[in-house]
């Protein structure tokens, strides 16, 4: 870390006193006021052509601070009261100087102890992010083309506590602290990845995730395909993350956390859910998050209809372990409005409250692609059922499904996809991964390889994948770095990254302030777009 220079130190001194500062020069100039007016009150009648007024009485007490240099102030106090007053403006002449000092002094030992505290946080984020470099990955192997078995290579999903403990030698309250000074990372229980039923064991886990947006993460590999991670879950992102690298997609996730108590995913943003945020400035910075986030959607979507192409937005949940089914496809819409082509009727199971009933849904996906769609769900299942995964010690085929609702409701005029234009200008679609591959299985970058060649040949198989993608996959190196060394890498410094969010969260304020997550963005923005300024009518 560089060594802080004495001015930027004492400009941090000073800053760490301020409020202190002010609050004590507030007190001696009230003390100063009130013994003004005492000595004013008593001196008046002794000496009235020397102290007229209060505001002779006051000048005397603040030319009494500084030695009178200017002659201002009248003659001295002849009454035994006045020079009472005296005294206690002449002790107040030393706090007036002594209390600021001291202050700026603590101050300045402050700042000293926050920057070697800094230094200490520097240092272990660095070891900590040393134990999240990209490795070769047990069991997620491949055939290269001269038939020799290679090994993915990923960021680990996450380190249990005991295991960095061991690692670094870091003190868990160590480990703790460098967490939450590291914009991207973040604590996680795997224990939320289990079935309540099961009556899981809390497991607190350290999760590392790439960073380059105040909301997440952005990549543009100049795909018709953008792979989408709109929730924070654990294993969700860094699946994702390697999915669209093995298959040249673009990649866009939503990983920072601005309400703790009152979590908003982007997968599902109503107004109503936004409000349950109770801090204004938070609420501000969620909606701003959220309104960048489809922003940047839109602008990948734009470009491929410039080209006169689909765009393909494809969604990534986790799902507790389940041993029913570890891929779920989903492309399901209530449609109320009837805007989606695409119809697609589907039977509900009977109920308790009536017999089984047959639902007209919309679909995410163009009447035009849905033979595209079922390719790629058909040799997605074939070619993950060739795989087996163990739960609770059985061996278990990787089963997928298609909109089945049975399991799942389908999404409403909220969800992110009905919002992106799913099913009336582009494709979308919602894969729900069973925590058993994101989280517990070894070869789940296998899996992800095998999911992005069927999503690559079925959309855009002539779209090469960049030797920068390559590199996040094929290639040992540091972090989520997309090409390390240059500037899409996001292997930072926390200070840096910190000044990377700020800047991009004053250009979502400013962007997006005329707008309201209310699900019209697009006609809010056009309207303030074509207004104009009063002298451009």
């Amino acid at each position: 870390m560089k060594r802080t220079n004495s001015f930027v130190l004492f400009g941090r001194a000073f800053k760490n006193a301020k409020n202190d500062f002010w609050v004590s020069i507030q007190v001696l100039l009230v003390a100063t006021v009130v013994l003004a007016l005492l000595f004013y009150v008593v001196e008046h009648i002794a000496q009235p052509e020397e102290y007229k007024n209060p505001w002779d009485a006051f000048i005397w007490a603040i030319t009494r601070y500084i030695g009178d240099p200017g002659k201002f102030a009248g003659k001295g106090p002849i009454t035994l009261t006045g020079r009472y007053i005296d005294t206690f403006i002449g002790i107040l002449k030393i706090l007036i100087f002594a209390v600021p000092a001291g202050l700026v002094a603590n101050g300045f030992r402050q700042a000293m102890a926050d920057e070697k505290k800094l230094a200490r946080l520097n240092d272990a984020s660095a070891v900590l992010h040393k134990r999240f470099r990209r490795g070769g990955q047990y069991n997620s192997w491949y055939r290269n083309e001269e038939g020799l078995k290679k090994f993915y290579t990923g960021v680990v999903r996450f380190r249990a506590l005991a295991n960095l403990q061991i690692k670094t030698g870091m003190s868990i309250d160590e480990i703790l602290a460098t967490v939450k000074y590291c914009p991207d990372m973040r604590l996680q229980n795997l224990a939320s990845t289990i079935r309540r039923a099961e009556k899981p064991q809390d497991r607190i886990v350290v999760e590392h995730f790439p960073l380059n947006r105040e909301y997440g993460c952005f990549i543009d590999r100049g795909s018709n395909v953008t792979i989408v991670s709109p929730a924070p879950t654990i294993g969700a992102g860094n699946g994702s993350f390697s999915l669209a690298a093995m298959g040249g997609f673009n990649y866009v996730s939503k990983e920072i956390e601005p309400c703790i108590d009152e979590p908003f995913g982007f997968f599902s943003m109503s107004k109503s859910s936004l409000d349950k945020i109770g801090d204004y400035d938070i609420k501000e910075e969620v909606e701003s998050q959220a309104l960048h986030f489809m922003d940047d959607l839109k602008q990948l979507k734009k470009r491929s209809e410039e080209r006169h192409q689909r765009h393909w937005l494809i969604f990534i949940l986790g799902t507790l372990k389940t041993t029913e089914c570890q891929l779920h496809f989903w492309r399901l819409a209530t449609d109320n409005n009837k805007k989606m082509g695409n119809r697609i009727t589907r039977m509900l199971p009977p109920t308790a409250n009536g017999p089984a009933v047959e639902r007209d849904y919309g679909s995410t996906v163009l009447k035009e692609d849905e033979d595209t769609m079922n390719q790629i769900f058909t040799e997605i299942s074939n070619k993950l059922n060739e795989r087996k995964i163990m739960i609770n010690e059985d061996e278990h085929i990787i089963v997928s499904e298609m909109d089945n609702t049975d399991r799942w409701g389908s999404v409403n005029d909220d969800n992110v996809m009905v919002r992106m234009g799913g099913g009336v200008d582009c494709n979308t679609f919602l894969l729900r991964i069973a925590d058993e591959i994101l989280v517990y299985c070894n070869f789940h970058l296998a899996v992800m390889k095998d999911i992005a060649d069927c999503i690559k040949k079925h959309i855009e198989p002539e779209h090469e994948i960049s030797e920068s993608a390559k590199r996040c996959f094929l290639k040992n190196g540091d972090g989520f770095a997309d090409d390390y060394g240059k500037e899409e890498v996001f292997m930072k410094s926390p200070e840096d990254l910190n000044k990377m969010m700020a800047k991009w969260r004053k250009y979502a304020r400013d962007k997006f302030e005329h707008l309201d997550l209310d699900g019209n963005e697009q006609a809010d923005y056009a309207e303030h777009h074509q207004k104009k300024r009063f002298w451009q009518k």
